[in-house]
């Protein structure tokens, strides 16, 4: 068969109408319309990461604004978080008025690890002199309004098991146990076994930077700004590096405060 008519019969082949994007079997997955969600994003494989760039241990703060930077590329990049709550390696990020790619899961998990990815890549390079490929996973957590101060909590509270554990592990390492020989003298042991262990060593858990315990918390903060004869609201992002415990009276005005900044901003600048 001459080489043209090979050609015709493929070309009239695909040309019947087969529809692959029909296949695309997750893409109309989407979040039910006026629900809150969060999406967490885990860094990958983040121990070979802070090997490779070379942070302090257990915590660096550089390290940690790495993270705080991808979770505010959010902010600049127009997808509207009503907050953002970073802690050990991950980000949480909040959408509560507004959602991105008209709530499409496919499109949010892919795009928002993409950027928070490529923003810690950058910041890496600029905070540590080093090259870095990081990669973050992404899932989302459907809520509502009366789980979302529960849902940080939740996260809070695993930042303090891990911050606990990262004190332990790295004192044991540092006085010259094999990181297998940590992890089993760890396993197991309570947080008051841990709290034990690093006082004898002469370090007080709760004395430690508030962020290292607590998380860091961003958000978008109004103030008022002068705009030829009138006063508008503006916002900025603000980064809290000092939370208190959510589970309190005082993280729980926090959190509905930060809440309440978050609805959105009427044309002039005044908060509807």
């Amino acid at each position: 068969m001459r080489r043209e008519q090979k050609q015709s019969m493929r070309g009239s082949y695909w040309n019947k109408g087969f529809n692959h994007s029909k296949h695309e079997i997750f893409s109309q997955l989407c979040i039910p319309p006026d629900i809150p969600f969060f999406v967490r994003l885990d860094g990958r494989r983040f121990q070979a990461v802070s090997e490779t760039i070379g942070t302090e241990k257990p915590f660096d703060e550089k390290f940690a604004k790495c993270l705080v930077a991808s979770a505010e590329a959010m902010f600049q990049n127009g997808f509207s978080p009503a907050l953002a709550y970073v802690a050990s390696d991950e980000i949480n990020l909040l959408f509560l008025y507004t959602a991105p790619f008209r709530r499409r899961v496919e499109k949010i998990n892919s795009i928002l690890a993409g950027i928070a990815s490529s923003a810690f890549s950058l910041s890496t390079l600029k905070l540590f002199d080093k090259t870095s490929i990081a990669a973050f996973d992404a899932r989302i957590i459907v809520s509502s309004l009366d789980k979302i101060e529960e849902y940080l909590a939740w996260r809070q509270g695993d930042a303090w098991r891990n911050h606990n554990n990262a004190y332990a592990y790295w004192l044991l390492r540092k006085t010259g146990y094999k990181p297998s020989e940590a992890a089993k003298m760890l396993k197991g042991l309570k947080t008051e076994g841990l709290h034990d262990l690093l006082f004898s060593h002469g370090i007080n858990l709760a004395q430690t930077p508030a962020w290292q315990r607590r998380g860091i918390l961003i958000y978008r903060e109004p103030y008022k700004k002068q705009v030829e004869n009138r006063m508008v609201t503006r916002r900025r992002i603000r980064e809290n590096w000092n939370l208190p415990l959510f589970t309190s009276k005082e993280g729980k005005v926090l959190i509905q405060q930060v809440l309440e900044w978050a609805k959105p901003v009427a044309e002039g600048g005044e908060v509807v």
